[in-house]
């Protein structure tokens, strides 16, 4: 039996850390892949009708006319092109397309009868019956008109004697909303208190068009038609302006301020906005209008040669149908209210002789260009001015193409074949010319450079890209040079410099472009290459605590310092102060490359009691230097807890001595090997600390006996 050291008694606990290892992770990839199936319908219909909504159809093959001895089969004629398209056309406006039939048969084919099905759609243009000998040929004026939006379909139908059936050209287009336009703006009003006043508005657009009225810019509840009238006034309300916001599905539009005067004594009437002479054609209606202001009532009466017309009392007047007899007529009006009256200014109506439709005198003519050149076409034509043109390409509208020749763009082969016509319109009507064929013979072309190379500004150590687009017969050949030199290697139509330094700055780059034609050079493109600056020289932490450290002994702890930027950081200096702290690991001038991490070691060595506080600052190049860096330690002196024992009577090889911080354990043990006596020395204690002692007896095998009595330690402090 192993006897407990006298007077020393205690438990000894150890404790060991264990790690759980975590269940290993594990991702799944799901790929989905998505099959788009497309089913493509056939069919072919011809549609024959009246113009309007409603339509019969008629297919190819069943005949729609009564054949005769001399029919043809309705292949014999072809329609250029053969289905029309009119895109995007507003609400309440008109686009029109030719439409060109020719003979292709070997006998004389007569259309009778066309017609046109679809909400908007129309034909016309040629005077029926139109008679087309063998390779003749006919342009008739498709249009589509539509009055409300959305997709329209519909079909022009065409029909002769001759014909085995009836020859069908679908047509189709989009009416597109308008959005909506103030065509009479709101006016001012004068009224006396305790009167209302009517504000209007006549606004055009696709309907419904939605009102909102608006006093002083604030919202009038329920006021929402194209005309408002206020409560009794007072004249708080004087100088108030109301307005009006317009909208539909296409967009607003906000109207002008209508100021509303309120005075205690009736305003006598004045004009503000006088009646505009009027041009038309004899056989149409003018309208004149005034804007006139004063206390309300206004009453108007509108005069013809200072003669009072009947029933011409409202603020506009639309005449009757004029002659040529009107012209030069003086209209004018008297406004009246209670406190007066003002006469206008008189307006001047012009009546032009009835205007003549447009015919063609000279037709365009068909031309021969090479690929790459532009084609002329002109046209003369009689009529009543002013006249408008509309070049068609292959029945397409040319946008700007609007006057009486046209010139195209530089053509290509691709545009071999197409075919120019022109629409003359005036107010009496319009004309379509015959159609001008334009050949396009092949030519190689010299390359030109249609997107030159741009300037590049890059930092130090960056790459530049250049590139260039050229058109020109192909093959192509790109040869990229620096300053004059051709680059090795850089011969497509994009070059990536390697990374440039600043000797770099200013080089100049261009590109020959060469074909079997000739070559052609590049305007030269600037690299600036700007200097590269440091990024931050990045602590792992900004401050180091050393804790309790004896009196002439040191503690070292480092803390590490990362470029984080692309551009090397150069260290000027390391400054520590003399207060028991010393530095190493990094030296004055040292270059920390960019990603490069380092190592800064610091050490505290006191030489006298007591706590220190201070800053390890890194000078530098870096973005944020002064790098600072806090550091503190306490220097404490040096203390020892001296333990005996009573020697255990049983046969030992020596003891063992524990510590703990709390009375009763645990305990921890203290020496490194057996104490072969009956004292040991602790010199691991720490000042103001409060240690609990106990001892065991160790015999051989290293069997340990229970522990010894606890026995207490204060340490002073310091």
């Amino acid at each position: 039996m192993l006897t407990t050291p006298g007077n020393l008694r205690s438990q000894l606990l150890s404790t060991y850390p264990h790690t759980r290892p975590s269940a290993p992770a594990q991702i799944v990839f799901l790929t989905l892949t998505l099959f788009a199936s497309v089913v493509i319908l056939s069919g072919c219909a011809g549609v024959t009708s009246a113009k309007g909504n409603s339509a019969s159809v008629t297919t190819n093959s069943t005949n729609s006319t009564s054949a005769t001895p001399n029919s043809v089969p309705s292949a014999a004629l072809s329609a250029s092109p053969a289905a029309l398209s009119f895109g995007n056309v507003s609400v309440g406006s008109t686009s029109s397309q030719s439409l060109t039939f020719t003979n292709s048969g070997t006998s004389l084919v007569t259309i009778s009868q066309a017609s046109a099905s679809g909400a908007g759609f129309a034909i016309g243009g040629v005077a029926m019956p139109v008679n087309l000998n063998p390779g003749s040929s006919a342009t008739f004026t498709a249009s589509f008109a539509p009055t409300s939006a959305g997709n329209a379909s519909g079909a022009a139908s065409f029909n002769g004697p001759q014909m085995s059936s009836t020859f069908v050209v679908q047509m189709t287009g989009i009416g597109t909303p308008v959005a909506p336009s103030i065509a009479v703006e709101p006016v001012s009003k004068s009224i006396l208190v305790s009167q209302t006043a009517t504000f209007s508005v006549t606004a055009s657009g696709t309907a419904p068009l939605g009102y909102q009225w608006y006093k002083n810019g604030t919202t009038i509840a329920g006021a929402t038609s194209a005309s408002y009238t206020t409560p009794a006034e007072t004249v708080s309300d004087n100088g108030a302006q109301f307005s009006v916001a317009v909208s539909n599905s296409a967009g607003n539009v906000s109207s002008n301020l209508a100021m509303l005067s309120v005075t205690t004594s009736p305003m006598a009437p004045s004009i503000t906005t006088q009646p505009a002479n009027q041009t038309i054609f004899a056989g149409q209606t003018a309208k004149f209008s005034v804007i006139a202001s004063g206390t309300s009532p206004l009453s108007y009466q509108w005069r013809k040669n200072g003669a009072a017309i009947s029933g011409a009392t409202s603020a506009s007047y639309t005449t009757a149908a004029e002659t040529t007899s009107d012209n030069g007529a003086l209209f004018s009006v008297v406004v009246t209210n209670s406190a007066g009256n003002v006469t206008s200014n008189s307006a001047t109506l012009t009546v032009n002789p009835d205007p003549v439709a447009p015919s063609i005198i000279s037709q365009p003519a068909s031309q021969t260009i090479t690929a790459g050149q532009t084609a002329g076409f002109s046209v003369t034509a009689s009529g009543t001015t002013p006249l408008t043109y509309q070049w068609q390409k292959s029945g397409v509208p040319i946008s700007g193409a609007t006057s009486p020749t046209y010139t195209t763009t530089a053509e290509t082969t691709s545009d071999n074949g197409s075919l120019f016509s022109v629409v003359v319109s005036n107010s009496a009507g319009s004309a379509t010319s015959n159609t001008a064929v334009l050949t396009v013979n092949p030519a190689p072309v010299a390359p030109s450079i249609t997107t030159q190379p741009s300037s590049q500004a890059i930092t130090a150590g960056q790459t530049a890209g250049f590139s260039v687009t050229a058109s020109g017969t192909s093959p192509l050949i790109y040869q990229w040079q620096k300053n004059g030199t051709n680059i090795s290697g850089a011969t497509s139509s994009r070059y990536i410099t390697p990374a440039e330094t600043s000797s770099d700055n200013g080089a100049q780059f261009t590109v020959v472009v060469s074909d079997s034609v000739g070559s052609i050079t590049s305007n030269a493109a600037i690299l600036t290459v700007n200097a590269a600056t440091p990024g931050a020289l990045t602590p792992s932490t900004a401050s180091l605590s050393f804790g309790n450290v004896i009196v002439n002994n040191s503690s070292t702890q480092n803390v590490t310092l990362t470029n984080s930027g692309a551009v090397n950081i150069t260290v000027s200096s390391v400054t520590v102060p003399g207060s028991g702290f010393n530095a190493s690991g990094i030296s004055n001038g040292e270059i920390i490359t960019p990603g490069q991490v380092v190592t800064l070691n610091i050490t505290f060595a006191p030489s006298a009691t007591g706590s220190i506080t201070d800053n390890v600052t890194i000078a530098s190049d870096a973005s944020n230097s002064p790098t600072t860096i806090g550091i503190s330690g306490v220097g404490v002196l040096a203390h020892t807890a001296t333990l005996s024992w009573t020697a255990s009577p049983s046969t030992v090889i020596g003891y063992n001595v524990y510590r703990g911080s709390v009375s009763g354990g645990p305990y921890t043990l203290v020496n490194s090997s057996i104490v072969a006596g009956t004292q040991y020395v602790d010199s691991s204690v720490s000042a103001g600390q409060t240690y609990y002692y106990v001892a065991t007896a160790v015999a051989s095998g290293n069997t340990e006996s229970t522990y010894s009595n606890q026995v207490v330690a204060n340490v002073p402090t310091p």
